[in-house]
C-alpha cells in the first residue's frame, strides 16, 4: 500500500481506493497505514452508496469532522445554493488541515455491485497531492478501468486479498490467547476447524472465536460452522443460525437487530428510545457484539456486521417483531433529537437525523419534527423507495421514487440509471404501467442503457401476461446483455417461465436456456428451472403437440436429484415434488410436500401455493379451512408487513375458495373492503376463467 499510494519523492495520491470482501479488515488496514503519516489524526467515515448525492455527503462530513450543530447543518440542507463536488472536496481538505483524513464506506441499498456515483471522480480530482493520504474509499468493488481512467492523476488503488491458511492459523491462535481464558483446552484439529469454516475472512473468524470461547465443551464447536465444508458461505449461514438460537427467549436483543436491519447505523441514545430494553442498552449491544452480529462503528453508533447482516431477515420475521417494528419506528420518527449543547464531542448529529428520516420513510406514516423534516433530500426517497421495492410494498415504492425521479437532475448518471430501472419495476408491479412507459423510453434513448430498457420491456409485458411479446424482449435483452453475467442470469429465469406459460411451449428451446443458465451459475434457481422444464416437457408436452424425449424420466429424476442435493435446495425440491404431484392429479399429496417445504423454509410464496392448493383439491374441508385460515391472516402481524402488496392475490385465492366452499363470493367484500368494485369484479372475473393467480401476479 505504501508503494502504490507513492507518487512522487515526497508527494502521495491524494486519494487510494480499498476494495476486498467484507469483514477482510479494509477499514483496519487504512486506519493502521495512517498511523505512520498521522499518529494523532482520525479518519473520519462517511458512508456512500449509488443513490449519494453532494450535499448529503457534505453534510455528513461537517457533522462527523466538525461537530457541526443543528443550526449549521439546517442553514447548509436549506441553502439555495447548489452544493457541487469542489465543495465536498474543499470539506475532505479541511478535514486533511486539521491532521486528519476521511474514509468513503460504500455500503449497500440492497447489494454492493452497483457502482458509486460519477461525480466522486470530480471530487477526487479537485484534491491535490500532498505528504499522505487525504481520500480513502472502501469497496467491495475494484476500481473499474473507466474510474481508474479518469482518476489517473489523483487515485489509486490497492485490493486487500483474504488471507492463505497459515496466517489465518497463526491470526486464530493469537484471537483464542487473546479471548479464552483456557487457550490450552483448543486442539489443533479445532482451530484447524475454525480456520476452514471462515474461509479466510478475518471478521467471519473473530465471530466465531468469540463465540466458541463461551462454550464449555469444545466437541460443540460443529455446532457453530459446516462441520463437513470449507465452504464459507455455508458456515456463515450455519453460525447466524446457531447465534440466533442464543438469543430465542432475549426480546430486547432481536428488536435491537430488527431495528437496526432498517435503520443502520444508529445511535446508541436512539437504539435506547427506539426498543425500550428492559436493560441497559449497552448490555444488550455487548451480547450482540460476542456473537458478531453488531459492531461499534464508532464511539456511540453501532451497525449490523455487514458480513452477516444479509442473512438476518430470515429469522427476523417472527410475528410479535413484526408487529413491534413498525409501531417502533413510528413512535421513533416522531421524537425530537436531543443533542448535548454543552459537550465538545462530536455528536453524530446528522447521522441520528437521518436515522428518524429511514424510519419515516420505511414505516409508512412516521410524522417528522419540522426540525427533521428539512433534511429529506432525493436520496432518502431513492434510497426507501428500493427498500420498499424490496419488500414487495411495489405501491409505496413507486410513491417514494416518484419523488426522486421528479428530482433526478439531482443524481449523476449511474445514479439515475439506477432510479429509473427501479422506477419502472416498482411501477409495473403496482400496475402504473404509464410510468414504466416513460421509464422506458428515457432509458431506450442511450446506446449504453438499452440492453436495460429491453429487459425492463420483456419484464412489462410478461405483468401484462403478454408472453409471446416477453419472449422477444427477453432474448434481445439476452444478446444486447452478452458478456454481462450477472444480467443474463436475471434474464434466464423469466425467460424461461414465460416460455413455459404458452400454449404451445417450445421446451427444447427452454431446456436449452436452462442448461445455459446452469453452466453459468449453478444455484437452486437454475436447477429449478430445469426440473421445472422437465416436468412441464413430461405433463403437457402431449396435449401442446410436441415431442416428448423417451428419456424424459430419466432427465427428471437426475435434475430432481441434483436439486435435492444443492446445500440450500431441501425445500424447492419438496416445492417440485408437489408440482409433480400437482401434475398426476395428486392434490392432497401436493399439499403434503409444501407442508414439507414449509417447515424448511417459510416463504409467502409457498404459503400461497398451498392455500391455491387446497382449495383445487374439491375438498370442502381444506376449502373452508383455506377461508379460516385467510380470515385469521388479516389479524395476524406476521402477514400485515405483507399485506399490501399481496392484498389482490390474497383475494383471488379467497374468491376461489368460496366458490370451493359453495359460499357466496359477496363474502369478499369483507375480507377486502379496501380494494374498488372494480378490482374485485376483474378478480371474480379471472377465477371464473380459472386464470392461474400466480400466472397473473
Amino acid at each position: 500500500m505504501r508503494r502504490s499510494i507513492e507518487k512522487e519523492r515526497f508527494k502521495v495520491f491524494p486519494a487510494l481506493w480499498v476494495s476486498g470482501f467484507n469483514g477482510v479488515g479494509r477499514e483496519t488496514l487504512i486506519r493502521d497505514f495512517n498511523r505512520a503519516f498521522a499518529p494523532n489524526g482520525r479518519g473520519v467515515l462517511v458512508d456512500v452508496n449509488e443513490s449519494a448525492i453532494p450535499r448529503q455527503v457534505l453534510l455528513r462530513i461537517e457533522s462527523e469532522a466538525f461537530g457541526a450543530s443543528h443550526e449549521r447543518l439546517q442553514e447548509l440542507a436549506t441553502s439555495p445554493v447548489e452544493v457541487k463536488p469542489r465543495d465536498v472536496a474543499d470539506a475532505v481538505q479541511r478535514v486533511f488541515d486539521g491532521g486528519d483524513y476521511v474514509i468513503f464506506r460504500h455500503n449497500r441499498i440492497v447489494e454492493e455491485n452497483v457502482e458509486l456515483p460519477e461525480w466522486l471522480d470530480d471530487v477526487v480530482n479537485a484534491l491535490e497531492a500532498e505528504k499522505r493520504g487525504k481520500l480513502f474509499i472502501i469497496s467491495q468493488i475494484p476500481l473499474l478501468p473507466d474510474r481508474n481512467a479518469r482518476c489517473r492523476e489523483a487515485m489509486v488503488q490497492q485490493r486487500v486479498p483474504t488471507l492463505d491458511e497459515h496466517q489465518m492459523t497463526d491470526f486464530c491462535i493469537q484471537l483464542i490467547g487473546h479471548f479464552d481464558r483456557e487457550p490450552e483446552r483448543w486442539t489443533d484439529d479445532d482451530i484447524t476447524r475454525m480456520v476452514a469454516a471462515a474461509g479466510g475472512n478475518l471478521g467471519f473468524l473473530v465471530s466465531l472465536i468469540r463465540s466458541a470461547v463461551r462454550l464449555d465443551d469444545l466437541d460443540q464447536i460443529d455446532t457453530l460452522v459446516a462441520a463437513d465444508s470449507a465452504r464459507m458461505a455455508e458456515a456463515i449461514t450455519v453460525y447466524v443460525r446457531w447465534a440466533f438460537g442464543q438469543l430465542v427467549e432475549e426480546t430486547d436483543a432481536l428488536r435491537t437487530l430488527l431495528f437496526l436491519d432498517n435503520v443502520t447505523p444508529c445511535h446508541i441514545e436512539d437504539l435506547e428510545k427506539a426498543v425500550a430494553p428492559s436493560r441497559p442498552m449497552l448490555r444488550v449491544l455487548g451480547r450482540l457484539i460476542a456473537l458478531g452480529l453488531v459492531e461499534r462503528e464508532v464511539e456511540q453508533v453501532y451497525r449490523l456486521t455487514p458480513l452477516l447482516a444479509t442473512r438476518l431477515q430470515r429469522d427476523l420475521i417472527r410475528p410479535d417483531l413484526i408487529e413491534w417494528v413498525d409501531e417502533a419506528m413510528r413512535s421513533f420518527a416522531g421524537k425530537p433529537v436531543e443533542f448535548e449543547t454543552e459537550s465538545n464531542e462530536i455528536g453524530h448529529e446528522y447521522l441520528r437525523l437521518e436515522s428518524r428520516i429511514r424510519a419515516a420513510l420505511l414505516s409508512d406514516g412516521g410524522s417528522l419534527q419540522n426540525g427533521v423534516a428539512v433534511f429529506i433530500s432525493a436520496a432518502h426517497w431513492f434510497q426507501a423507495g428500493i427498500r420498499l421495492y424490496h419488500r414487495k410494498r411495489s405501491a409505496d415504492a413507486v410513491r417514494l421514487l416518484k419523488k426522486a425521479f421528479e428530482k433526478r437532475h439531482e443524481f449523476a448518471n449511474a445514479s439515475r440509471v439506477e432510479l429509473l430501472r427501479y422506477y419502472c419495476l416498482a411501477a409495473t408491479r403496482a400496475h402504473q404501467f404509464t410510468k414504466s412507459e416513460q421509464c422506458i423510453k428515457l432509458l431506450d434513448a442511450v446506446h449504453t442503457t438499452k440492453p436495460m430498457a429491453a429487459f425492463l420491456r420483456a419484464d412489462l409485458h410478461e405483468y401484462k401476461r403478454e408472453f409471446y411479446e416477453a419472449i422477444d424482449w427477453y432474448e434481445k435483452a439476452l444478446t444486447l446483455n452478452k458478456d454481462k453475467h450477472t444480467r443474463i442470469e436475471r434474464t434466464y429465469r423469466p425467460l424461461i417461465n414465460c416460455i413455459l406459460r404458452i400454449a404451445r411451449p417450445d421446451f427444447r428451446k427452454a431446456e436449452v436456456y436452462a442448461k445455459d443458465y446452469l453452466r453459468l451459475r449453478r444455484t437452486v434457481f437454475s436447477l429449478m428451472s430445469l426440473v421445472r422444464v422437465y416436468l412441464r416437457w413430461k405433463y403437457r408436452g402431449p396435449a401442446a403437440g410436441r415431442e416428448v424425449p423417451e428419456d424424459i424420466d430419466r432427465l427428471l429424476s437426475g435434475a430432481l436429484r441434483e436439486l435435492e442435493q444443492h446445500p440450500g435446495g431441501r425445500s424447492t425440491w419438496y416445492e417440485m415434488l408437489a408440482e409433480q404431484a400437482e401434475f398426476e392429479k395428486d392434490l392432497e399429496t401436493a399439499v403434503g410436500f409444501i407442508d414439507k417445504a414449509l417447515d424448511l423454509a417459510p416463504r409467502i410464496q409457498l404459503t400461497h401455493k398451498r392455500w391455491l392448493l387446497m382449495v383445487k383439491t374439491g375438498n370442502l374441508q381444506l376449502a373452508n379451512e383455506v377461508i379460516e385460515e385467510l380470515d385469521a391472516a388479516k389479524h395476524d402481524p406476521a402477514f400485515r408487513g405483507n399485506w399490501d402488496g399481496n392484498l389482490q392475490r390474497w383475494t383471488d385465492i379467497y374468491v376461489r375458495a368460496l366458490k370451493a366452499a359453495n359460499r357466496p363470493t359477496a363474502l369478499v367484500n369483507s375480507f377486502a373492503p379496501e380494494l374498488t368494485s372494480d378490482e374485485i369484479g376483474r378478480i371474480i372475473g379471472r377465477s371464473n376463467r380459472d386464470i392461474d393467480p400466480f400466472a397473473f401476479w
